[in-house]
């Protein structure tokens, strides 16, 4: 998995850890996220970095739905140097995404995974992710799934 670095051009190899609540309460106070992370200790709560860096780049926490067959991506952050036209890395919402959707598929769940979007984000998702609607969450499964994974979860860094 990697990110590309928006302004070296170069893919960063990127790995995607569980945080503790410690953790999520250190990365609370760096206010680097949006949301307050605190209120999800009791979901499992995942961060993204680059290689040889410690401090996050991107937040997912997700929730396992099993009378669903389904995992909810409850909140997705990408960290506040990383937004807009300034930022430092693409591809960091993709990863987690797939990651998300690698976890649905090892639980069985056929790779479904759903989110309720913030408005403004919900065609991007759409068209960047190839989400679906259903009028209450986003979702993807099965074959769009495999996609993500393919394209954001295992492809290697060139030379690897």
């Amino acid at each position: 998995m990697y990110v590309l670095n928006k302004i070296t051009g170069e893919k960063q190899a990127a790995t995607i850890t569980k945080i503790d609540a410690a953790e999520i309460s250190q990365i609370n106070k760096t206010r680097r996220f949006d949301f307050n992370w605190n209120k999800e200790k009791s979901f499992h709560v995942y961060k993204l970095t680059v290689e040889d860096k410690e401090e996050p780049i991107g937040l997912l926490s997700i929730n396992e739905r099993p009378q669903d067959y389904a995992l909810e991506i409850r909140l997705l952050a990408v960290s506040k140097e990383n937004v807009g036209q300034s930022k430092n890395y693409n591809r960091i919402a993709g990863c987690l995404i797939a990651f998300a959707c690698r976890e649905a598929f090892k639980k069985g769940f056929g790779g479904y995974v759903c989110l309720k979007p913030k408005t403004k984000f919900e065609k991007h998702y759409m068209r960047q992710y190839g989400l679906q609607s259903t009028k209450i969450y986003l979702i993807t499964e099965g074959e769009n799934s495999l996609q993500l994974i393919q394209e954001y979860y295992e492809d290697k860094q060139e030379g690897n």
